[in-house]
Order: structure tokens, then sequence, then C-alpha cells
């Protein structure tokens, strides 16, 4: 007799599993990222302060972006997970096993999220600690977000990873990538004081949402913050919806 195939439910978990292992045998590029992030924000506070429109605190301004910045350039960290697959020839095992496209995708999305998480609030609570980052006034909009968000940075690095043929592309388009929405987004420097066409293709970005989302959150601008939430949600299923059908072919 044949045995019984696995749950899927359990095929999620030893996906799972499998994928944390992975980020905890080599976990300097996250914690490089989370270091790195901490040593901007402490540099950069007084230019934020400098540079704030009167709406929006210097602090609220900056803690938002480096966050984004730094989960953006984390892309190649998820791509990683799925570049390494195909490179160690255990990807086309995976896809002609028993688990679905979903359940490869959850089982590498969940780590990731967690690590995204993980960074984000690393810095928010740094920020509130030393600078005085109003992290109550986000009550439960600001995890919320944040969690949007790391399903919306994970879903677009597995994009990468699943097209990405080399390291060095899946380098380039991340690193490019990165710099490019964290510039045009106004995540490193305001949008006032940048030239007037970058505040035009802004809105094009994902980290532009992300953003204001955060500020919204902790501004309590309710029609903004749910605004910026659907934008980063259907950016995420766009990506995850690309992923699943490269990865069924």
């Amino acid at each position: 007799m044949r045995p019984e195939p696995a749950p899927a439910g359990h095929r999620t978990w030893v996906m799972t599993r499998h994928t944390l292992v992975l980020l905890v045998r080599d976990p300097g590029t996250p914690l490089a990222y989370v270091v790195m992030s901490l040593v901007l924000l402490s540099v950069l506070r007084p230019v934020y302060d400098r540079l704030a429109v009167p709406a929006v605190p210097g602090i609220v301004q900056a803690v938002p972006g480096i966050a984004v910045m730094f989960t953006l350039l984390a892309l190649d960290v998820a791509g990683q997970l799925i570049l390494s697959e195909r490179t160690w020839h255990t990807w086309d095992r995976l896809r002609s096993g028993p688990a679905t496209s979903s359940t490869i995708l959850t089982g590498k999305a969940l780590p990731l999220i967690a690590l995204f998480l993980t960074q984000q609030a690393v810095l928010f609570l740094f920020a509130t600690a030393a600078f005085g980052f109003p992290l109550t006034a986000g009550t439960w909009r600001l995890p919320l977000l944040a969690l949007l968000w790391a399903a919306c940075v994970t879903s677009c690095g597995l994009a990468l990873g699943v097209h990405a043929r080399s390291q060095g592309q899946l380098a380039a388009a991340s690193d490019i990538g990165a710099l490019t929405i964290t510039c045009l987004s106004g995540c490193l420097v305001p949008l006032t004081v940048l030239p007037h066409w970058v505040s035009t293709v802004a809105p094009a970005t994902p980290g532009y949402w992300a953003l204001h989302g955060f500020q919204a959150a902790v501004t309590g601008d309710t029609d903004a913050y749910t605004h910026a939430a659907a934008v980063i949600a259907a950016i995420t299923a766009a990506a995850l919806l690309v992923t699943a059908r490269r990865i069924r072919r």
C-alpha cells in the first residue's frame, strides 16, 4: 500500500522550517541592515528635524523612511531563498513534488515576513526609546501596516528570485530597485526638497505608499492610511500572482 500523502498543513510547516534554517544559518545580511538602520537614524535625525514640514515632525518622517529603505534593501534576502534552491538544483524537485505553488510560497514567505517585521520593530522601538518617536499614537494601525509592508517586500523579493538567472542579476535588480524606490518615494529625503518631477512619479512606487501609510498611522489620518494600506495589499497580491505563475512553469 502507498503511504497517504502528508496534509497540506504539514507540508507548509516543513517548507517553513526549511526556510527558517536557511535564514538562521546566514543571519549576517539581515543583522547588518538592522544595525545600519539604527546608525543612519542616529546620524540623520537632526537633518530630518531641519527639513520637516509643519504638519509632520522630523522623527515621524525619518523613522518610517529609514524602515522602508532598509526593508527594500533586504529584497535580495527574499530572492536569495529561491535562487539558492535553483543553484542547488533542488528547485525542480520542489515543484515536481506534492507541494502546491501556494504551499511553496507560504513556506518561503512566513519566515521572511517575520524577519522583516522584526527588522522594523527594532527600529521603531529604538526610535521611541532614544528619540521620542510617538509609537503609541499608531495604536493598531502601525503594526498592521508593518505586517502589510513586510508581506509586500517579501512577495516582491520572491518574484525577483523566481525570475533572476544568477546572483549578479538578483543583486543588480534588488539593489538598483531598492535605491531607486527609496529616492523616488521620499524615504531618504523628503519630497518637498526634491525636484518637482520626483513628486509626480513618487506615487508609482510602493515605498511612497508605505511611507505615507506609516505617517498616517501615527498622525491618525484614516483616509490616507486606508488608501495606503489598500495600495500595498494590491501590490502584494500582484507580486504573489506573478511568482505563483512562474513557479508553475
